[in-house]
């Protein structure tokens, strides 16, 4: 399973590129809240993960608000847009997630989000990360 999601994260990031609107990019979240759905450490179910955890999110993103540009370098993500829609800046581009769109970003992923709708966005997010980092 994680072999085909690292797959799926590989082929849909290598399309959409690894560099952002970097002029415009904002750099604080403003109107982002999350809720933590699930967590696990990995080193217990594969020995070659180190530290890293297996998570899934619930994040709302506020009329208005912005998720500061960032990186996936460490973190690789799928986010699933539950409601609303959202604009995200990724290799020079803009490009506009809607309910039921599915976004993947691994490790060559830079981009920021900004929600100009009239509606907060909600997405469901599940990343493999490592705690404080």
């Amino acid at each position: 399973m994680i072999k085909y999601i690292a797959g799926l994260v590989f082929v849909v990031g290598a399309f959409f590129g690894s560099h952002a609107l970097a002029d415009e990019a904002p750099t604080a979240n403003t109107g982002l809240s999350g809720k933590l759905l699930a967590e696990m450490p990995l080193a217990p179910e594969f020995a070659e993960t180190g530290n890293r955890h297996f998570r899934m999110r619930m994040l709302t993103l506020e009329k208005g608000g912005v998720v500061a540009l960032h990186s996936h370098e460490k973190r690789p993500s799928v986010e699933y847009i539950l409601s609303g829609h959202c604009t995200e800046f990724r290799d020079g581009m803009e490009k506009v997630y809607n309910a039921g769109d599915v976004v993947a970003a691994d490790h060559t992923v830079n981009h920021w989000w900004r929600n100009d709708g009239d509606e907060p966005v909600v997405i469901l997010a599940v990343d493999i990360y490592q705690p404080n980092e």
